[in-house]
C-alpha cells in the first residue's frame, strides 16, 4: 500500500451509488476512504435526454469531479462517467466506454484512465405486445438490470419510467406509455445508471482497481502518484513472417505532472501467427 493517501478522503461526484464500485480499491490499495458528494450530476446530462449533455465524455468527468470537490471543500476528488455505443470493430456489437477522472488539489495533478468493454447490456427497441417487452427484458437481463419505458414517440408529453426492477412495475409502465403511444408501440430501453446496472457497475469498479494501482505507484523521477502505461506503439513481429502486427511493440510508461517517460518491451517478445493479417488474412 502506498501510504501517501493514507487515512485521507477523496470526495466523488455521483448520485447513483459508484462508490461501491470504487470505495472497495481506493480503501484497500491506497488506505483513502471515498465520500459521495453530494451534487446533482443529472445538471450535466442524462442517459435518458432530458438533460443533454453538452460537454464531452472526458470533460464531463472533469467538471463533476471539480464540483463534487468544490462541495465537500475535499483536496481529492473523482468522478466517473460512460457512454455506450456500437463497437466499431464486431458487427452489431456494443460497448461501454468508461472513463475516471481524479485529481490531487495538493500535489497539482490530475490523472484520466479509461477502458472500452465489451460486456454491457446495452440496448433499445420499440415493442407492441407484452410478450416483446418480456422478451427484451430477458435478453437485457432484467429485473438485476433496471429498464426504462416511454411511448415510441420520444417527444409524448414526457411521460418516461425509470428504474424499473420488477414485472408490476414494467406491466403498468408499459400499460401507461401504450396508452399515450400514437402508433401503439412502446419504447424500451436498458437503464445505464450503474446503481440499476450491475454490469456497468462491474465496469467502473475494473477501472477504479486500475487508477488505484496508478495512485498506487510513484513515478521513478518525481516521486508523484500516477505513474503507468499511456500508450501502447503496434508493430510487434509475427514469429513465422516476421511482418508487423497490430500487438504492442513497445509500452509507454509516463508521469503525470512530469514529463518523464520510458518505453518497455513487453514480455513477449513475438506475435503469434493468429494476430499476423499475412499469415491469417
Amino acid at each position: 500500500m502506498n501510504l501517501r493517501y493514507t487515512n485521507q478522503f477523496c470526495s466523488l461526484a455521483s448520485m447513483h451509488e459508484k462508490d461501491q464500485a470504487i470505495a472497495p480499491w481506493f480503501e484497500s490499495l491506497l488506505g483513502c476512504k471515498v465520500i459521495p458528494a453530494k451534487i446533482n450530476t443529472d445538471l450535466l446530462g442524462t442517459f435518458t435526454g432530458e438533460i443533454e449533455r453538452e460537454l464531452s465524455p472526458s470533460a464531463c468527468a472533469k467538471e463533476k469531479c471539480y464540483r463534487g470537490m468544490i462541495e465537500e471543500n475535499a483536496q481529492l476528488g473523482i468522478a466517473s462517467e460512460g457512454s455506450f455505443g456500437p463497437y466499431p470493430f464486431i458487427p452489431f456489437a456494443y460497448a461501454d466506454h468508461e472513463i475516471l477522472f481524479f485529481r490531487d488539489k495538493v500535489l497539482g495533478f490530475e490523472l484520466m484512465t479509461s477502458r472500452v468493454f465489451l460486456e454491457t447490456n446495452f440496448s433499445a427497441k420499440s415493442v407492441s405486445n407484452r410478450d416483446e417487452l418480456l422478451a427484451f427484458g430477458k435478453k437485457a437481463l432484467f429485473p438485476s438490470h433496471g429498464l426504462i419505458l416511454r411511448p415510441n414517440n420520444k417527444a409524448n408529453n414526457g411521460l418516461l419510467y425509470k428504474g424499473i426492477q420488477n414485472l408490476e412495475s414494467l406491466d403498468i409502465a408499459y400499460a401507461n406509455c401504450l396508452k399515450e403511444s400514437p402508433d401503439q408501440k412502446v419504447w424500451v430501453e436498458t437503464d445505464m445508471r450503474a446503481h440499476m446496472n450491475p454490469t456497468r457497475m462491474k465496469a467502473i469498479g475494473e477501472l477504479a482497481k486500475d487508477m488505484a494501482l496508478r495512485l498506487s505507484t510513484p513515478c521513478p523521477a518525481c516521486d508523484i502518484p500516477g505513474w503507468g502505461i499511456v500508450s501502447k506503439i503496434k508493430g510487434l513481429s509475427c514469429i513465422a513472417c516476421g511482418a508487423p502486427t497490430e500487438l504492442p511493440l513497445k509500452e509507454v510508461y509516463s508521469c503525470c505532472k512530469c514529463e518523464y517517460k520510458i518505453e518497455v518491451n513487453p514480455e513477449t517478445r513475438n506475435a503469434d501467427p493468429q494476430y499476423c493479417q499475412f499469415c491469417n488474412p
